[in-house]
């Protein structure tokens, strides 16, 4: 039974019994055998009970306490929780009562007071509940960013608060349950037997313990306490009984239920090395890898120059590519400046066909592209170690300003600061996963440095100072820079992904002078060559992600140097755990046909997990990828990662006339000779014809991406890319902009909105039509084709159902009919029909001149280059919890 304080205990299970009834003889001979067990069992219990040495101590929670203070714990007794008591002489002498305690490191190495953690023991007890010994402890919270509050255990289930010290982080209500976890039906024997062994190392049981997690938002302390069969949580002024016996109970706004699902294992390589690092220490495990890294290296640097190998094959069989076919290679886009110019060799002799030249990932069978752009992924490889020339870096480079990129904290990975863990999974959404290109992985283990991490505004580690940062802004921009030593998250990031210290910054190698770059022992300098991955932001303002199976920090850098990287961030190593996946996901039936079997050594086909009717196609970087799992991100993973997702750019796709023969180009969008004043688009137009019984109705589209202009009084500077007059006409709705956003409705968003147009949410009669797209916010403009004029009563009116139509098929639901066509002129001083035409009333007239849109940028530029006399000691230090002190 559970000890104070705690629910009572569910009544203990009967044991099994044999059906029928057994003889007389049978149950004297039953009952001699039973008494000979509880004889032999008293006697070892009596031997056991006298030979161990005991705490001086008779309250057994009071002997826990004791114990725990000779190893340098500081606990008290009502910290002290047993789930179990005595049971019995002969159970006493096998079984062991389980018992939590909150306890924390008296002082560490500085003579710094811990916080508190939660852990768990198991007891040997003597038949009359003394205290015999007590195992080594697991810590079950193992928070550095939190402080645990007091056990409360009720049957089977131990909850406790962890209450956050650090800024950002939520404090968080964790619920375990010793009935143990829910393994997938689908998980193989082997992922069961590795699963059921790391549970072992971590909590002492193979079956693990199942884990509730629940987010507390707001200000205050978190506090718990038992009623009935449930757990009130306090914090502030809110309130709230959590029933734990309900999956999923009702919970008000500030309190949330994380996601409980585990993941799968990894390989049964990156397993192993695990569950050794666990047993031998980090330290340990890192100077035995850097031991067979340097023999490793040694073999291999001999064998290439006896036998002479350039590498070459092994380059073909990783890119899936015949000998003497070439790729096909895009030429730059003088509009984008996509793709980069071509890779000037490291290694020039011997040369390899295709090193540095660029390649397009343009299948549409696994890689989703731009409409009416060119292809959003391109690849090559360089050699970049001139010693062992062999050695090669593939790359793949993305547009900013055409890719998004996320970051994902992963089920286990990164161990928040307060105990709260990850989604691991890409948001199950249709918006969301209809973009998703592609996923890699991010940086090291939290064990490695506790290099920060924030996700769509959760922190789980705090940044560190000095430390290379990869962010999400809150504009969607890609950014990348060096943490100040002020650690405040500044408002404009909204996600960020630390590791270690810049690798290349300006096309220069290791500015902070860093020596150990995760393959070696901390302090030792790093020349092992195994699997590194990183990410850079090129001079052009482009993002590469960088994979080699056999590469040096120095190896690594190079190449990054060679693809004129601007700031560069070394991220994970190793195979299996290291790696990139391409990605083309769509409701089921609707994936671009496959004309050949996969190649399931590096390509996957199926349904997307814990999303219905949806399906996914999948692709490696390079056919040797050793990506453990794959395909890997598409699924429910244990560490974080990156993903990446279309954004919304101009021009999109076509517009398709219903016309059995529609004019040439008809519906197809026009970008190049309009004022865009930069990439991405701002404007597109096209002419369509809508209406399948009348081939003389006509309509001029615009498109104005909201990203890419802003409003500005008629005499600021700034280059002007289209000026829109919405007149005096009368209306029930109008259409409006106001900070980068256009909507439709009777009122204006705010006092400061621009209003774009009036008219009449239902189409019918009127000369234009107006719709803003729920998804991408972009505003579809169409009018009759014929010369504006100023007065409703003499425009051209026409049927506009068949324009409503066209544009409903684009998902444009908010749509608003105009009597009169709006006065637009654009930024050269035509009109949409190419002629020379001026704005009717300047006082109604909204002129929106170009924008910054969404791309890459460099970030906490000022951070300076300090000596690692500084930025070293504020790098090791570990995240501790810092206790809040009234005023």
């Amino acid at each position: 039974m559970a000890e104070t304080p705690t629910f009572a205990s569910a009544p203990p299970a009967e044991p099994l019994r044999a059906s029928g009834k057994p003889d007389a003889a049978s149950r004297a001979g039953s009952r001699l055998g039973r008494l000979g067990l509880v004889g032999a069992g008293s006697l070892l219990a009596l031997v056991a009970f006298l030979r161990e040495p005991r705490p001086a101590a008779a309250d057994r929670r009071a002997a826990v306490v004791e114990i725990l203070q000779k190893r340098g714990y500081a606990t008290v007794v009502d910290d002290v929780v047993f789930i179990d008591g005595p049971n019995g002489v002969l159970a006493s002498t096998v079984a062991k009562a389980r018992v939590v305690a909150r306890a924390s490191l008296v002082a560490d190495a500085e003579g710094v007071e811990q916080p508190s953690d939660i852990f768990y023991f198991e007891a040997r007890l003597s038949p009359g509940g003394a205290l015999l010994d007590l195992s080594e402890g697991h810590n079950l919270s193992e928070t550095t960013g939190a402080e645990e509050t007091r056990p409360i255990v009720t049957d089977e289930r131990v909850v406790f608060a962890s209450n956050s010290g650090i800024e950002g982080a939520p404090s968080v209500v964790s619920v375990l349950d010793f009935r143990g976890q829910a393994i997938p039906s689908d998980w193989s024997l082997l992922s069961r037997t590795q699963h059921a062994l790391t549970n072992y190392q971590h909590t002492g049981m193979l079956k693990g313990l199942a884990r509730s997690t629940y987010v507390v938002e707001g200000d205050g302390e978190v506090r718990i306490s038992p009623a009935g069969q449930s757990i009130v949580v306090e914090t502030g002024k809110e309130r709230v009984a959590l029933a734990l016996g309900d999956e999923k109970p009702a919970l008000p706004p500030w309190i949330k239920l994380d996601p409980s699902e585990i993941s799968p294992p990894g390989n049964v390589t990156t397993w192993a090395v695990d569950r050794v690092r666990f047993e031998v220490g980090d330290d340990n495990m890192q100077a035995f890898k850097q031991y067979f890294f340097e023999a490793k290296d040694f073999f291999d640097r001999n064998r290439e120059e006896l036998s002479g190998n350039t590498g070459e094959a092994d380059i073909l069989e990783d890119l899936g590519q015949e000998a003497g076919v070439a790729p096909r290679v895009i030429p730059v886009d003088p509009d984008l400046g996509w793709p980069p110019p071509p890779l000037e060799p490291w290694v020039d002799k011997p040369v390899i066909d295709g090193e540095g030249q660029w390649n397009a990932k343009e299948d549409a069978a696994f890689f989703r592209s731009q409409p009416n752009l060119p292809p959003t992924f391109v690849t090559t490889f360089i050699r970049s170690d001139r010693t062992r020339k062999t050695t090669r870096v593939y790359i793949a480079m993305w547009d900013p300003r055409q890719v998004e990129l996320h970051m994902m904290a992963g089920t286990v990975e990164p161990k928040g600061a307060t105990g709260k863990a990850g989604p691991g999974m890409i948001p199950r959404t249709p918006e969301t996963m209809k973009r998703v290109v592609a996923a890699t992985n991010a940086g090291f283990q939290a064990l490695h440095g506790e290099f920060g991490m924030m996700a769509d505004g959760v922190v789980y580690l705090p940044p560190k100072p000095y430390a290379a940062t990869v962010m999400r802004l809150r504009d969607g921009s890609t950014a990348f820079g060096s943490w100040p030593r002020d650690t405040t998250v500044p408002d404009q990031v909204v996600s960020y992904r630390q590791n270690m210290t810049v690798m290349v910054q300006d096309e220069k190698f290791n500015p902070y002078d860093r020596t150990w770059w995760g393959g070696a022992v901390p302090g030792a300098e790093d020349k092992t060559h195994t699997v590194r991955t990183g990410m850079c932001l090129t001079r052009e303002r482009f993002v590469g992600y960088f994979y080699g199976a056999d590469l040096s920090p120095e190896a690594l850098a190079q190449a990054m140097i060679q693809a004129r990287c601007s700031y560069g961030i070394a991220l994970d190593m190793n195979a299996g755990h290291s790696g990139m996946e391409f990605y083309r996901v769509a409701p089921e039936g609707q994936l671009p046909e496959l004309s050949r079997a996969l190649e399931t050594s590096w390509e996957a086909q199926g349904n997307v997990p814990e999303m219905p009717g949806w399906e996914f196609r999948s692709k490696r970087l390079i056919k040797g990828m050793g990506l453990m799992n794959f395909p890997r991100y598409i699924k429910r993973e244990a560490r974080d990662y990156f993903y990446l997702t279309l954004r919304h750019v101009l021009p999109g796709e076509n517009l398709v006339s219903p016309q059995a023969t529609p004019p040439d180009g008809d519906g197809a969008w026009q970008v190049k000779g309009l004022p865009q004043h930069g990439f991405p688009y701002a404007i597109a137009t096209t002419t369509i014809h809508p209406d399948k019984a009348d081939a003389s109705l006509a309509f001029r589209v615009l498109q104005i991406d909201p990203r890419s202009v802003k409003t500005a009084h008629a005499s600021a500077t700034g280059n002007t890319v289209l000026t829109v007059d919405p007149g005096a006409a009368a209306g029930a709705s109008s259409a409006w902009y106001f900070k980068g956003a256009f909507s439709i409705g009777p009122e204006a968003p705010a006092k400061s909105a621009s209003r774009v147009a009036i008219g009449n949410p239902k189409p019918g009669k009127g000369a234009a039509l107006l719709c803003v797209h729920p998804e991408s916010n972009v505003l579809f403009y169409a009018e009759v084709d014929g010369a504006r004029v100023p007065d409703a009563a003499t425009g051209k009116r026409a049927d506009l159902t068949s324009m409503a139509a066209l544009f409903t098929s684009l998902g444009c639901v908010d749509q608003l009919a105009l009597d009169a066509p709006l006065g637009v002129l654009l930024g050269d001083g035509h009109d949409l029909g190419g002629k020379p035409a001026t704005v009717l009333s300047a006082s109604s007239a909204v002129r929106f001149i170009r924008g910054d849109a969404p791309a890459g940028v460099r970030f906490f530029e000022d951070t300076p280059i300090v000596p690692r006399s500084e930025w070293y000691a504020l790098q090791q230090a570990r995240i501790r919890y810092f206790k809040k002190h009234d005023d």
